[in-house]
């Protein structure tokens, strides 16, 4: 097969061009296939639809081969010839992935399968079928075209259905459910569908040079990698100043299978790239909030790949620009990037808060010399979701999912509670991420309280009401040395921080063998108990009156980690892993 490419030079046999032109002969097709490479343009690309129906296209990507352009402002692509790059949805007929098209909307497409191939051989491709069915299916590739709408706004009625006219601009956003069925038709050694994880061709002359977008302060706008490239969201998000800086990602539980609002279990996950940390979404059924108790999984966000759409809020009235710069060639990885995380060395904790042991709410607090306690570009995450009774971080009143801000010990970091009835809420450390404080608190300014919750939970109920200044995280990084260490400076006398002296003391001596509990406020013990790591409980004992201190003998336990829970007489219960070494 002839490939009569014609262009002014040639850098590489690697792909690199300083401008591209592709020309069919009168006798044969011309096109260049690229598999698992970067073929890199400088300048314009011209392209020339070939004369065959299986080799119409100019430029193949295969196998995450993709392609880079150099800088330039506006997009000098022409020609009547298309790339045809493929891309994998991971939903089924029941579930949205939200896309980006990586080519132009321009001439007679006006509708989704004028974009959007079912893959047949290494080169050949056929116009996805657009139907009105529910249901799309795998082979032959039918989409929907009921669930194809964009969203530019601040509410549910925002969404704006796209389904029998697709005019997009650049870099906008769409949604689009998934397709049923198999097709097991090979491509490069990969079945186009194993099962709700369906293959589509992507055709059209490509997009490139600066792309721009309109945005209003508050405003939600759905966008998408407008590239045949990796997007560095990283650098997208951080140099956007006219939107928050925060990426927003559509998730819902796997296997749907009804396409009413009800039935639906759904989320945002939240990316701040400052924090460099992703939250999970949480996953609730629509409209009527009911959870479920599940969360989505964690993703890395760092680069977004071929196609992929996610939500933006503005920050103030602009515009939000689409780079030649921020392009990468980036093939998608589990550690990096991927359609459907985080990596964060930032010194970060995620704090668990579990909500009528329906659904657990996932706030991350990541600590950064040079952030602010306010709200920074691209570091602190607007809550985009809402629910009845919720809990997140407040920053000037306002809620947050993610805060980031400098390391600062015995600090009140607020939280704001919202209950629409009475509500059993439960704290608890998810994880620590380079960074190991001596202590954890969840303070109560009502009562004055600071209950530990580094290796345990605090679990209290709260009547329906808004909590915007009662409870607060806190943490001590080092606990001063004692007197009795024998490595403190001889006459050092240490002040023990404030935080310590209203709390609960749960503390394992192993040199007197036995498990100390000090209740250090007007309160007492009502309940005590010990359990193994299996769940299985060792001893319980319930007091009369207002017990303020317990010593339980652990010197006939065998050497391993327990839990301790002790519930007080004002209704509160604390937990905490303990190690008992004889």
């Amino acid at each position: 097969m002839k490939l009569p490419l014609l262009f002014s030079m040639i850098f590489s046999a690697s792909g690199l061009y300083a401008q591209l032109y592709i020309v069919p002969s009168s006798k044969s097709d011309s096109y260049i296939y690229a598999k698992d490479r970067l073929v890199f343009v400088q300048n314009e690309i011209h392209l020339t639809e070939n004369n065959k129906k299986e080799t119409s296209p100019s430029i193949y990507l295969r196998k995450e081969a993709q392609l880079l352009q150099g800088a330039k402002n506006t997009n000098q692509n022409n020609g009547s010839g298309k790339i045809s790059i493929f891309q994998k949805g991971t939903s089924n007929a029941y579930d949205y992935n939200y896309w980006g098209l990586p080519v132009m909307v321009s001439g007679n497409i006006n509708q989704i399968n004028d974009i959007i191939y079912e893959p047949l051989s290494n080169t050949g491709s056929r116009n996805a079928k657009l139907i009105s069915a529910l249901d799309g299916n795998s082979d032959p590739l039918s989409i929907s075209n009921r669930w194809i709408y964009s969203f530019s706004g601040s509410n549910y009625s925002n969404w704006l259905y796209a389904g029998d006219h697709f005019d997009l601009e650049p870099g906008e956003g769409f949604t689009m459910k998934g397709v049923n069925g198999t097709n097991l038709n090979e491509i490069e050694g990969q079945a186009i569908n194993t099962g709700s994880a369906q293959i589509y061709d992507f055709r059209g002359l490509p997009n490139d040079g600066r792309i721009e977008l309109a945005v209003r302060k508050d405003q939600i706008l759905l966008v998408g990698n407008p590239y045949p490239s990796a997007l560095n969201l990283d650098k997208f998000l951080t140099e956007n100043t006219s939107s928050t800086g925060i990426a927003y990602f559509w998730d819902s539980k796997k296997d749907g299978n009804s396409h009413y609002l009800s039935d639906y279990e759904g989320g945002y996950g939240t990316y701040s790239p400052g924090a460099g940390i992703y939250v999970p979404a949480i996953f609730r059924k629509y409209p009527d909030g009911t959870e479920t108790g599940t969360s989505g999984q964690m993703y890395p966000r760092k680069i977004s790949p071929v196609a992929q759409g996610f939500m933006i809020i503005g920050k103030s009235d602009g515009k939000i620009s689409f780079q030649n710069s921020q392009r990468v060639f980036q093939k998608e990885n589990p550690s990096i990037s991927q359609f459907k995380s985080p990596e964060a060395v930032m010194p970060s904790l995620r704090l668990n808060i579990e909500i009528d042991s329906t659904y657990i709410r996932q706030l991350v607090l990541a600590l950064r010399e040079d952030a602010t306690p306010d709200e920074d570009h691209a570091m602190d995450a607007r809550k985009i979701d809402t629910a009845p009774s919720d809990v997140c971080w407040s920053l000037s009143g306002e809620p947050y999912t993610i805060n980031v801000r400098p390391k600062a010990d015995e600090e009140l970091i607020p939280l704001k509670i919202l209950l629409d009835k009475e509500t059993v809420l439960k704290f608890s450390i998810g994880e620590l991420n380079n960074f190991n404080p001596d202590r954890l608190f969840i303070y109560d300014s009502k009562d004055d309280l600071y209950f530990g919750i580094k290796t345990g939970y605090l679990k209290m109920s709260l009547p329906k009401g808004d909590y915007a200044q009662r409870f607060f995280l806190s943490y001590i990084e080092k606990l001063p040395v004692s007197r009795s260490d024998p490595e403190s400076p001889e006459g050092f006398k240490p002040k023990p921080p404030n935080i310590l002296l209203n709390t609960i003391d749960i503390f394992q001596n192993n040199k007197e063998d036995q498990l100390e509990v000090k209740v250090l406020y007007d309160s007492g013990i009502s309940n005590f108990r010990l359990y193994d790591l299996n769940g299985k409980m060792i001893f319980s004992q319930n007091f009369k009156g207002v017990q303020k201190e317990f010593k339980h003998p652990t010197g006939n336990l065998g050497n391993a980690v327990y839990i301790v829970k002790v519930n007080t007489t004002d209704k509160r219960e604390l937990t905490k892993k303990i190690g008992i070494k004889n």
